[in-house]
């Protein structure tokens, strides 16, 4: 794709909500941007919007800043990682050779993986601005489908889109989250959760194709705005059954 043309689609996305970005050199279909997001004093439900690095590591999320001494994310910091059940911790340390350490904050551990599309909890030792910078992990014009089924899933669209979670188009995925189903069937099935983390606590949304939103209260039954989430933020998906979720670019 010509960069001209390129071009044109990011401030398209742009329009659509989506993180500030930047065209890449000719030809190239990536999309580049960045995120700063502030976390100080709690309890932080995150996700990492861009392909960082070699793996995404939180050793690469966080480097050590151009003096090879200072971290960017403060000692002491605990990242949570949901496994299905279960939270592992990991504790940022800028003396250990990976920059992080197992819950204990001394013995040193390989550093967690913070993939595109997956949610965890931060909880910073101290005022923080992180820094998301990288690239978006769906090419222009194609789409990305995760399947969640049986289970409870901390998650993040894949392309970093901000706004109400009823955007974006059922068959394509583009221009939004892309959580909604217009008739019980499509897109995300009826009587599905979303939990929107507070800062101390959880809003529950329930999905219900009868509900002029799409969603409903806690209870299932009374309607409600649709949530909304902004880029950087992860969040709580049980499906009440299977479901592919697309999301494109």
């Amino acid at each position: 794709m010509r960069t001209k043309t390129l071009l044109m689609s990011a401030a398209a996305l742009l329009a659509a909500g989506i993180v500030s970005t930047q065209a890449q050199p000719v030809y190239s279909q990536n999309v580049v941007g960045y995120a700063n997001v502030v976390t100080a004093g709690g309890t932080f439900l995150l996700t990492v919007p861009f392909a960082i690095g070699q793996s995404n590591g939180a050793n690469e999320i966080w480097p050590l800043m151009s003096d090879n001494v200072t971290p960017t994310v403060p000692d002491g910091s605990s990242v949570l990682i949901w496994q299905g059940t279960k939270y592992i911790k990991y504790v940022s340390d800028s003396g250990s050779p990976t920059l992080w350490d197992m819950a204990d904050g001394a013995t040193p551990t390989n550093a967690p993986i913070l993939k595109v599309g997956q949610g965890f909890f931060l909880i910073p030792s101290a005022a923080t601005t992180n820094v998301f910078a990288g690239t978006i992990s769906v090419n222009v014009g194609t789409s990305n489908v995760t399947t969640l089924a049986g289970g409870t899933f901390l998650v993040a669209p894949v392309v970093p889109y901000a706004g109400t979670v009823t955007n974006g188009s059922l068959v394509t995925g583009a221009g939004g989250p892309n959580l909604w189903s217009p008739d019980g069937v499509q897109g995300i099935p009826d009587g599905s959760s979303l939990l929107i983390w507070q800062g101390t606590k959880y809003v529950k949304y329930v999905s219900d194709s009868g509900s002029s939103t799409y969603w409903d209260m806690a209870d299932g039954a009374t309607p409600t705005n649709a949530p909304t989430i902004s880029v950087g933020q992860g969040f709580f998906v049980t499906p009440s059954g299977p479901f592919n979720w697309t999301v494109g670019l």
